[in-house]
């Protein structure tokens, strides 16, 4: 059987929210904070805001050198719980994130030097008088991987969640690493019944 491929951009960000989609996500470059707690608790919205800032730097240093990032970048996040819990009970168990772990992300354009990378992390640290950088740089591989898209509220995350795991099974699959969302809209930004996201998991043969 032939490899599989990437998937295209476009379909990394795209899928249905009556059925998991089948993706195969090649290796990225990310700025990365790490914490724990749920979507909206401080630290996390903090982290999300850093993120932001050092992401806004780097795109001004790609143009003042003409190089423009090719893509919108978006807040992604890695979650998971200690100690690990079965799969059938991973659904209900995110309704309250409140101790879960979490590595929030977001990409660095392709066309992004690490010289870059860094300057743009020491500025967003320099800015907010930290001796210490809260980011650091991670790259994740997650290959071959199901999705669905989630619409509305964070109270109805754990129902999208659960079908992403039926049809994971359905599939003769089953999931491998940490759940992976793809924040499509600004939560500080839109109604909670228009927000988006995808979820995301690594799966493999069952």
């Amino acid at each position: 059987m032939a490899a599989e491929q990437p998937s295209p951009f476009f379909e990394l960000r795209h899928a249905a929210t009556d059925r998991a989609t089948i993706v195969v996500v090649p290796e990225r470059r990310f700025l990365a904070i790490d914490g724990v707690g749920g979507p909206t608790a401080a630290g996390f919205r903090f982290a999300t805001e850093t993120l932001r800032s050092a992401a806004e730097q780097l795109r001004v240093r790609l143009a003042w050198t003409r190089r423009p990032g090719n893509q919108p970048a978006a807040i992604e996040c890695a979650w998971w719980i200690h100690p690990e819990i079965p799969d059938a009970e991973m659904p209900d168990a995110f309704g309250d994130r409140s101790k879960w772990h979490w590595q929030q992300m977001i990409e660095i354009p392709k066309i992004a030097e690490e010289a870059e990378t860094a300057a743009a992390i020491d500025e967003t640290r320099r800015k907010a008088g930290r001796e210490v950088p809260l980011i650091r740089t991670t790259a994740i591989e997650e290959g071959r991987a199901a999705q669905i898209l989630h619409v509305g509220p964070l109270a109805s995350e754990p129902a999208s969640l659960r079908k992403l795991y039926k049809a994971i099974a359905d599939a003769g699959l089953r999931p491998r690493g940490h759940l992976h969302q793809i924040l499509l809209t600004d939560p500080d930004r839109v109604a909670p019944e228009r927000a988006r996201s995808i979820l995301r998991l690594p799966v493999e043969p069952a």
